[in-house]
């Protein structure tokens, strides 16, 4: 289960957007997401950011993992999505479909609002 999905609207002339999302993982064997697809761009990155100093960091991730019985967050200085190439600047209230490719050959399908924070309606 998915809750809480939001891309965050880019400025203007931004080459990529964030997303983010709370996964619920409530089976008995831990879920890991190996790919993951949007319509709207080219591509979709899986990030961690790191704080060294005064230096942020995008490391990149293959993989993300959801334990079993429990959450995994993608948040705003956190583990997120990074959505590259978009086809067209997304805007405000723009909604896009993201897939989620998981080791299980399962899928997850979801349809995301851009938005300009988390707590917009």
């Amino acid at each position: 289960m998915v809750t809480n999905a939001w891309i965050k609207l880019a400025p203007p002339g931004a080459a990529v957007n964030a997303a983010y999302m709370d996964f619920h993982n409530r089976a008995q064997e831990e879920k890991v997401i190996v790919a993951v697809t949007a319509d709207c761009c080219a591509q979709v990155m899986m990030h961690q950011t790191r704080r060294e100093g005064d230096k942020v960091y995008m490391d990149h991730r293959d993989t993300l993992y959801i334990p079993a019985q429990s959450e995994l967050q993608l948040t705003p200085g956190g583990l997120h999505l990074m959505l590259v190439g978009a086809k067209t600047p997304l805007r405000l209230n723009d909604s896009v479909n993201i897939v989620f490719d998981f080791s299980d050959s399962t899928q997850l399908t979801l349809r995301v609002p851009v938005k300009k924070a988390a707590d917009e309606q």
